[in-house]
């Protein structure tokens, strides 16, 4: 079990890192694109542009980290044979018919 957990980990880990760098990428050239500037850093550019900067990118982090951990979950399982530590399998749970793993995690 314990094995089991640090490969977990490890494949979450390397998932969460190569999504959250491409949505911070994907983040700052629609910010570029929209605003026609480099996104604010270090509170640096009025309030509007700082606060519009954090909810993008804190909702860019969120969903990619929402997307990175599904596909871990769903990676783990097709490599496996058996759902992630903290998951478990429900085929009622599945969110797009035929493309999903059903993976839910435990209470």
């Amino acid at each position: 079990m314990v094995g089991a957990k640090i490969g977990w980990k490890l494949v979450l880990t390397a998932f969460t890192l190569v999504v959250g760098l491409v949505a911070n990428k994907a983040i700052s050239q629609a910010w570029k694109l929209g605003a026609g500037g480099k996104p604010p850093k270090g509170g640096q550019g009025s309030y509007v542009e700082v606060v519009s900067w954090a909810v993008a990118s804190g909702a860019a982090a969120a969903a990619a980290k929402l997307f990175a951990e599904r596909r871990a979950a769903e990676y783990y399982l097709k490599s496996t044979g058996h759902p992630p530590p903290g998951y478990e399998q429900d085929t009622k749970a599945r969110l797009v018919k035929n493309t999903d793993t059903g993976l839910v995690k435990k209470d």
